[in-house]
Order: C-alpha cells, then sequence, then structure tokens
C-alpha cells in the first residue's frame, strides 16, 4: 500500500524546489538532512515516481516535479486560509504557526509574545526557527515559515524605512567589560577601529551595517571575530582583551542595566536597526500572524 500525501509532504517538498537542495532545506525548515531526505522518499513513493533529480550542484526537479510545485502551494495556501478562517471564530481552533526570526528576536523578545498568543489560542502549536535574515527570507519564500522577523538597517529592503512592513526600530550597542579604555568616554570611529569587534555572525547586518559606518567616517574597518551567537559575544568581552561587541539594545538590556558590560557611546552614532515583518502569501489574512505582528508593533526594543 502507498503511504498517504501529507502536507509536511508538501511543505518540504517545496523546501527542497525554492533551495535548490536538502542541505539548504533543511536549515530552513529546521530538520535534519536525513529527515528532509526521508519525507522526500516518502512523497515519491506516494506519488509513485521520481521529483527530483541529481545534478552537479543539488537537484532539479523532473518533469513531475516540475507539475506539482504549483498544486503544492495551492493546497499550503488554502490550508492556511482554511485555518485562518477557524481561528477568527474560535479560539479552539488546532493549528501551526511557524515563525522564522533571527537570534536575538527568539531569545529575549519572542517568549512572552509567544506565551500571550497561546493564552488565545491554546491549542495552536507554535514553531520557531532561528536563522539570518537571508536563510529568513528563503524560508518565507520557500513557505515554511507563515511569518519571517528581521532585524535589519533602516534602508534595507525594497521599500525603506517608510516599508509598512517595519513593526519598530531598534538600535546597535557597542559593548565593553566594564573595565576597557573607553568606558565612560565618547568614542571616536578612530578610536572603535583600533580595537577588534566580536560578531555574533559571521556576515550579516550588523556586519555590513557596521562597515557602512566606517566607510561613511573614512576609516580602515577593524578587525572582526565571530563567535557564533550572542552569548558568545558576551562572554568573549567578559573573558578579558581589547575587544568590543556589537549588538542589539535588547540583547543586552539587563547586562548593561546591572554593570555586567557597559555600553560606550559613539558620535557619530551608528545606524539604527528595523524589525522587519515578512508575511507568506498564503499567511497574510492569519489572525494568529496578524495577532503576533500587532504586539511587536511600536515595541520599545531596548531603546
Amino acid at each position: 500500500m502507498k503511504p498517504e500525501l501529507e502536507l509536511r509532504h508538501l511543505r518540504v517538498f517545496l523546501a527542497v524546489a525554492q533551495l535548490g537542495g536538502h542541505t539548504r532545506a533543511a536549515r530552513s525548515l529546521g530538520l535534519s538532512q536525513s529527515t528532509v531526505s526521508e519525507t522526500l522518499s516518502s512523497l515519491e513513493r506516494a506519488v509513485g515516481t521520481p521529483l527530483f533529480r541529481k545534478a552537479a550542484r543539488g537537484s532539479t526537479l523532473t518533469p513531475t516535479g516540475e507539475a506539482l510545485v504549483p498544486r503544492a502551494r495551492d493546497i499550503l495556501n488554502l490550508t492556511g486560509q482554511l485555518l485562518s478562517e477557524l481561528a477568527r471564530v474560535s479560539p479552539e481552533v488546532h493549528a501551526t504557526l511557524v515563525v522564522a526570526a533571527v537570534e536575538s528576536l527568539n531569545t529575549y523578545v519572542l517568549p512572552s509574545r509567544l506565551a500571550a498568543l497561546r493564552e488565545r489560542w491554546p491549542h495552536v502549536q507554535l514553531e520557531v526557527i532561528t536563522g539570518t535574515c537571508a536563510e529568513i527570507r528563503e524560508s518565507v519564500a520557500a513557505g515554511q515559515s507563515e511569518l519571517g522577523l528581521v532585524l535589519e538597517g533602516e534602508m534595507d529592503g525594497p521599500g525603506g524605512a517608510r516599508d509598512a512592513s517595519i513593526l519598530t526600530t531598534s538600535r546597535l550597542v557597542v559593548l565593553a567589560a566594564p573595565g576597557h579604555p573607553l568606558v565612560q568616554r565618547t568614542a571616536s570611529p578612530d578610536q572603535l577601529r583600533r580595537c577588534e569587534f566580536l560578531m555574533s555572525d559571521a556576515a550579516g547586518a550588523y556586519h555590513r551595517l557596521l562597515r557602512q559606518y566606517f566607510e561613511a567616517a573614512q576609516v580602515p574597518l577593524p578587525r572582526t571575530q565571530t563567535l557564533g551567537n550572542v552569548e558568545g559575544v558576551k562572554r568573549g568581552l567578559l573573558a578579558g582583551g581589547n575587544g568590543l561587541g556589537l549588538l542589539p539594545a535588547h540583547a543586552v538590556e539587563q547586562e548593561v542595566k546591572n554593570g555586567t558590560l557597559a555600553a560606550i557611546e559613539v558620535r557619530p552614532a551608528l545606524p539604527r536597526l528595523v524589525l522587519r515583518a515578512l508575511v507568506a502569501p498564503g499567511a497574510a489574512d492569519s489572525p494568529l500572524v496578524d495577532g503576533l505582528m500587532q504586539s511587536l508593533r511600536g515595541l520599545a526594543l531596548g531603546s
């Protein structure tokens, strides 16, 4: 007996088709590569024919796979619309909301907002995926996340600072251990560039904004070191040395308040960040997505 076709099959299929391979799809979905492979194999058994063929780089769609792409999108969009309509009329609806967001939001901002969402819809399953801004955009474009939340520069994105997708703003903070020589001083770009900057990711929005800041000041870019996550930056600063950290204000609010870390005032000021919402086409009318976005709109993020 052939296995039945399931929605999870279509989500994984579209991710691989959109992103061009198992590895990127697995990262976008927050799954292991083996799970992606097993799910695709199950889908191919259900439809009775291969959907992908191996290529020099990744996989390409077979004619059957190409025919399935628009139908799979239609099915997932209709499913999302159906659950959205049910959620509008009943708090008892069972649904899944997948949110992809950058690490600092997932750790320091979203937990309380998602808890409020659960109170309103107690049977909703919430899945949160952490990724870079690029990975989050891919996840939403592939239909694997109903809502993506990215932190980037004010003028990033198609609509710039006036884009209606902007929910609120935050700011980047230059941080140091309390005994750093720049603490309690107003630092210039020339003083900052003499220190190594500890960063949470290898090539994200913060790197781009840091580069733009020093280019605008016509000062050489400082050395940077990537420590993998926000907590790594904090621990790196406290481990000693002359390093500086660059993190969003909402991720270090408690440490600056209790004096564990110090925020360094800089002139000119660093560019501000915007929290931008990316909504998948099938989730545009979802009350779950709208409820979460409204809880974030205008929120003071460590400002």
